[in-house]
């Protein structure tokens, strides 16, 4: 595996009153010396969090986490649209992460040049798994090659396995003495290197997964290699990978992004399709329950009845598109998506009277997939977001429209890598892979269920996860209280997840069997598209996801378009036809085109 060590130019967080030239340097470059490792350091944690927010709000539409605009999935993002994550990456990020670990690499301040590797390769990955073939090796030389060639996604993703493993060794080193003013903040794991290994290591996991499908025997080993090193995964509530926000509004406003919808009312439009799996799953609408018990963390009703008024819900009077699911003569039509886990084959379930335009009417408002026409008045009574993770307001049956002081006050976080992903994602290898493991894939499935009901309840009624010494932000946890006790939480996560376990039980293989895991790795990876952009592609699952609201969407994007700036800029880069390209892991047949 290559070792990540370029040689960068500028960072934006320096000391500038430490600056002496030498009249041989470049005046418009920052040199090593001028860097502030602190400083620096605070800086790259930031940008990748911003990194993350982008790249994840590109996979959300596309497995209806949220819905998305354009007509046609070639149009959902345009190549414009991509520039402000290649840029992110490319001119800040990497740049900044690159030139700080050469600083931290001579001055043995192994802590920073471990966290720069780590989230080094947690870019580059996910670059490469975005849009396939990636510059690398020649990239951040500065005006030494202002046109970098690509390097193959495969020898991205090699270059990142080294870089964790660097990162590691990184951590297993003892540091010279870290400067103490300006004060250091490691913002995600306050100071642990033994977490900052999890995390490494979590993040191969999540690479050997997609590189299953390109050398399964290479795979499998490297997830068994993970299972028995001393320094294992993210298991513990306190081992999440998040990025926290804060509530301060300006100068800096450090709200979470989605916290914007309290501001200005309406925002992103939830997936109707996410609602009704949600609401119907093992059909927990069935005795007084709601649904699935997380929704009211998730997403906060302004209104607690849909409208009959088309100017407001333009769908309200027509009928369930054709190529839709629906029940018809007492037989439930399948979509071209297939079956839905964990829904009710019973056509004369209430779960089939709505699978399109709303999911019952009780004022989940949100729309289909891909659906870009007009937007009404509707901005105060749309489904907005709840206390998980975006910091916003528990639903209790308020029916109110927000306002900038509702909730946690936009105190929320990024779900980068959660505990419960990690289950699923080795519930998915042990099940897929014949992973040897220390449990099986259903012990495995059965911890991913009980981690994400744990830690959405526990966000909003504690505001930590102790990842870090930040304060504790405003909690939701009198209004939770008072609506729905810890003990009916309790009895209905019990509920729920007897009866997932009962439907994994039922399958007839291991194929069967991870359309349930995929499932619920789905519904637990609400706010993260990085995952499950990823998932949906390498497994074609869950099934049953709603089509596009045109019939004849064109290819899903099994890559996407490079960002415009970049086949404008490089002489060495150019266009890709259409979106069927595939990235060098995703060998999956499974027809995603609808």
């Amino acid at each position: 595996m290559k070792i990540f060590k370029t040689t960068a130019v500028a960072l934006a967080m320096v000391l500038a009153s430490a600056c002496t030239l030498d009249l041989r340097e470049d005046p418009n470059a920052v040199q090593l010396a001028q860097i502030d490792v602190n400083l620096s350091l605070n800086e790259i944690q930031t940008t990748f969090a911003g990194f993350y927010n982008g790249a994840s709000g590109v996979g959300e539409p596309m497995v209806r986490l949220t819905n998305s605009g354009g007509s046609r999935y070639n149009n959902v993002f345009t190549p414009v649209g991509f520039d402000g994550i290649w840029s992110t990456a490319y001119s800040t990020f990497l740049q900044d992460a690159s030139k700080l670990t050469e600083k931290a690499d001579a001055a043995g301040l192994t802590y920073h040049a471990g966290v720069c590797r780590v989230l080094s390769a947690y870019v580059l990955v996910t670059l490469a798994d975005y849009f396939g073939n990636v510059p690398y090796s020649e990239a951040l030389k500065g005006s030494d090659n202002f046109n970098p060639a690509a390097d193959t996604d495969q020898s991205v993703y090699e270059a990142a396995f080294g870089l964790l493993d660097a990162a590691i060794a990184n951590f297993n080193t003892a540091s010279t003495p870290i400067p103490t003013s300006p004060p250091f903040a490691d913002l995600y794991y306050n100071g642990s290197s033994a977490k900052w290994k999890k995390l490494a290591n979590s993040i191969k996991l999540k690479m050997y997964l997609n590189w299953r499908n390109f050398n399964a025997a290479q795979a499998k080993e490297g997830i068994e290699g993970l299972l028995t090193s001393a320094d294992g995964v993210i298991a513990a509530q306190g081992e999440n990978f998040i990025f926290r926000y804060g509530t301060n509004t300006t100068d800096p406003d450090v709200r979470h992004p989605n916290y914007g919808a309290y501001i200005a009312g309406g925002g992103t439009y939830m997936s109707n399709h996410l609602n009704w799996m949600m609401l119907y799953g093992y059909d927990m609408h069935l005795e007084a329950r709601p649904g699935d018990p997380r929704m009211r963390f998730y997403w906060y009703r302004q209104t607690t009845a849909n409208s009959t008024n088309p100017n407001e819900m333009r769908c309200v009077t027509e009928q369930t598109p054709l190529h839709y699911m629906f029940a018809s003569g007492g037989a439930v039509i399948y979509a071209k998506g297939g079956v839905p886990p964990g829904i009710t084959t019973d056509a004369s379930s209430v779960a089939w009277t709505r699978t399109y335009c709303y999911p019952s009417g009780v004022g989940y408002w949100g729309r289909d997939h891909v659906d870009n026409q007009g937007i009404p008045p509707d901005a105060f009574l749309r489904t907005t977001w709840g206390p998980y993770p975006a910091g916003g307001r528990f639903d209790a049956n308020q029916g109110a429209g927000v306002t900038p002081s509702m909730g946690m006050r936009g105190a929320g976080f990024q779900p980068i890598m959660m505990r419960s992903f990690v289950a699923f994602m080795l519930s998915e290898a042990v099940n897929n892979a014949a992973v040897t493991a220390p449990k099986t894939a259903r012990a495995y499935f059965s911890d991913g269920i009980d981690y994400s009901f744990k830690d959405v309840r526990d966000w909003a009624l504690n505001g930590t996860y102790g990842t870090n010494a930040a304060a504790a932000s405003p909690t939701e946890n009198s209004g939770i209280t008072a609506f729905y006790s810890q003990a009916n939480y309790d009895a209905d996560v019990t509920t729920y997840k007897t009866r997932a376990l009962a439907a994994y039980d039922a399958q007839a293989d291991a194929d069967a069997r991870l359309n349930f895991i995929a499932r619920e790795y789905w519904i637990a990876a609400f706010e993260n598209g990085v995952e499950m952009y990823n998932l949906y592609r390498r497994t074609g699952k869950p099934t049953g996801m709603q089509p596009t609201l045109d019939p004849n969407p064109g290819a899903f994007p099994r890559s996407w378009w490079y960002p415009q700036t970049y086949v404008t800029l490089n002489n060495k880069a150019d266009q890709k036809a259409d979106l069927t390209s595939k990235v060098f892991w995703d060998k999956n047949s499974a027809n995603l085109d609808f």
